[in-house]
């Protein structure tokens, strides 16, 4: 209940505040009273919610003001103040969906003394939603592009995922939080760096909860490719004499330009391990090739004839 009162005066500061500039502006301009007669004087008012069911809110724009005629004697004068009046709409009672509050004097906080008019509207309409709870993940956003050389290759965020709650109408169709976009323009290094999320209207973090978010953002080097001839086969692990044709094969390679940048066809190690081969005719289109593993085989060619003959080479 405390949590409500304080509701009624600290909600909406900013329309209470217009509401009751707008009383005391018709309240200036309200007709001079006469000695024993009523007097009838119509100014603004703010409207408070309050009791709204846990787990619900309201989707609609809501009405901050609502105009009443009020009807007071002369001695009552003294005791009469806009800033006394309040709608006050208890929605403790209401369910999810769209709504017509009808607003009579009951709902009206006012002095003593005072006999409410009119009120206009008399009613106002407001949609309920449901609140719901999701966990999204958050992606990243970039703008701009790496120095001359260098890719975008891994980036992890901090925390990698935000629980959040907001009416099911939004969050039911959010499948991920995005950031504020980061700029990486001619970035030549890994960054650290903090991000902002950014939350759809309505939709706020439960946990984590912290101010800024972190993005960690790793940078490779620019793969490329390079295409070597007639590198050599050997023969390992040989039992019987064997003969292999052609002798050599041409590969395409891909990976890092640092990488890449000083290698060589001497860097190719290749050979065709014969230890399971028996006497007989076959054909490999893969020999086994060591490399770094950060250097991916793109194309083998040609496929390699084998004759395994049945002649022991130490006979």
């Amino acid at each position: 209940m405390i949590l409500s009162m304080k509701n009624l005066f600290f909600k909406n500061p900013v329309q209470k505040l217009l509401a009751i500039s707008f009383a005391l502006i018709i309240w200036t301009l309200a007709p001079e009273m006469k000695k024993g007669d009523l007097t009838e004087v119509q100014f603004f008012v703010p409207v408070s919610y309050v009791n709204l069911p846990k787990d619900f809110e309201i989707t609609s724009p809501p009405v901050q003001s609502l105009s009443i005629s009020v009807e007071f004697s002369e001695k009552e004068i003294d005791n009469i103040h806009p800033s006394l009046f309040q709608v006050i709409l208890d929605l403790e009672k209401a369910n999810a969906g769209d709504i017509n509050y009808k607003i009579s004097p009951k709902n009206i906080k006012s002095p003593a003394g005072v006999r409410i008019v009119k009120i206009s509207p008399d009613s106002v309409d407001l949609t309920l939603e449901q609140t719901i709870e999701r966990t999204l993940p958050i992606r990243p956003v970039f703008i701009g592009e790496p120095a001359e050389g260098y890719v975008l290759k891994k980036v992890t965020m901090i925390p990698n995922a935000v629980k959040v709650r907001g009416p099911h109408s939004i969050l039911d169709n959010i499948e991920q939080l995005e950031t504020r976009a980061i700029n990486i323009e001619t970035a030549d290094s890994d960054i650290d760096m903090l991000v902002h999320v950014l939350f759809p209207k309505r939709v706020t973090p439960i946990a984590p909860k912290p101010e800024f978010y972190s993005a960690r953002i790793t940078l490779g080097s620019q793969p490329i490719n390079l295409r070597f001839l007639n590198i050599p086969v050997g023969l390992i692990n040989q039992v019987y004499v064997t003969r292999i044709n052609p002798k050599v094969f041409n590969i395409v390679i891909r990976g890092p330009q640092s990488l890449l940048a000083d290698f060589s066809k001497k860097d190719i190690q290749a050979f065709i391990d014969l230890q399971d081969y028996k006497p007989g005719n076959y054909k490999t289109s893969t020999p086994t090739i060591r490399l770094s593993p950060e250097i991916q085989i793109q194309k083998i060619w040609p496929p390699i004839d084998i004759w395994v003959l049945n002649q022991k080479i130490y006979e």
